[in-house]
């Protein structure tokens, strides 16, 4: 360390990460919050999310055009791209799908719950081994109570979820998301990756979300070729396609904040903001508050504080 590097840059870059994150979680509850209504409004959960990648795709190339970065991007890409830093967007496809057809039934706060659970545990797998980092980080009996407790919170709100008009319905959709959010931590810590390689988020963004694309475009063809896709109508309220706009800040903003909280205090730390949002959405839609929806958001809350550490009480590997 030289003498003229100031004692609080880790933290401040850690608290900046932080708050980023925290950002990112509560504009990731308002793109479920979009994308379900979407879904219910005509589009069903699958062309919602192509939509939802279509509009995450253009968004970023606006960025991209915008900060007049078009032909260093391309340059990056066109030199230096390996195909897993397109394929890692594939690991999103199952969360946006899930998100689309479970909102309607259970609300953003529950799915929420269960998709956090799922990245939980995966990020809990991927952390020790040190994917997306620098250096492996263990698994510490603080670390490891903050996992627990984030699926303590995804059987209340499983089991909450079974006691409403969607019944079973509300389960299995609870446990696609599960099983989505799991996925989901792949393309965070794949895109952690490719950050740290080109040193800039958006080029992360752009390749995976691209691959996205590719992966939905491919579901979407298949359940057309089945029928499934019959009665599909685009509705007219223009805000309800701006799910995909939000995906480009979501995923700019994990590239970065992953980079110095690892996947695990990433995925926890995004809950904090993804679960207050979460909770004004239900209240103010037609959902409303179950008390088994507050217990969850309890439950996960305490998981943010048993996670989140200072940046000198990290371990060094």
């Amino acid at each position: 360390m030289t003498p003229s590097a100031p004692a609080s840059g880790p933290a401040t870059r850690v608290t900046l990460a932080a708050l980023v994150a925290a950002g990112s979680g509560a504009v990731l509850s308002l793109q479920g919050r979009l994308n379900g209504d979407l879904a219910a409004a005509g589009t069903g959960p699958v062309v919602a999310a192509w939509l939802s990648y279509v509009g995450t795709l253009l968004a970023t190339v606006l960025v991209v055009v915008a900060l007049r970065r078009t032909r260093s991007t391309l340059d990056v890409v066109r030199t230096s791209a390996s195909w897993w830093w397109f394929a890692v967007g594939l690991c999103s496809v199952p969360i946006v799908v899930a998100m689309a057809a479970g909102v309607p039934l259970v609300g953003v706060a529950v799915a929420s719950v269960c998709s956090v659970a799922g990245q939980t545990v995966a990020g809990l797998a991927l952390d020790a081994r040190g994917v997306g980092l620098s250096a492996p980080l263990r698994l510490t009996p603080r670390r490891a109570a903050a996992g627990l407790a984030a699926l303590v919170g995804l059987g209340v709100a499983v089991l909450g979820g079974a006691t409403t008009d969607a019944g079973w319905g509300a389960v299995l959709a609870g446990v696609a998301l599960f099983v989505g959010g799991a996925v989901l931590c792949g393309q965070q810590a794949g895109n952690g990756r490719v950050t740290q390689l080109t040193g800039d988020p958006v080029v992360a963004t752009l390749t995976s979300v691209t691959g996205g694309l590719v992966g939905i475009s491919v579901v979407c063809a298949l359940v057309a070729a089945l029928g499934g896709l019959d009665g599909v109508t685009l509705p007219g309220q223009w805000w309800l396609y701006l799910g995909g706009p939000l995906g480009t800040l979501i995923t700019v903003a994990a590239a970065f904040a992953v980079r110095h909280l690892g996947t695990f205090v990433l995925t926890i730390t995004v809950v904090g903001g993804q679960m207050v949002m979460a909770v004004l959405l239900d209240v103010l839609g037609v959902v409303g508050l179950r008390w088994q929806t507050v217990v969850a958001t309890a439950v996960v809350g305490i998981a943010v504080l048993l996670v989140v550490q200072r940046p000198g009480a990290r371990t060094s590997a």
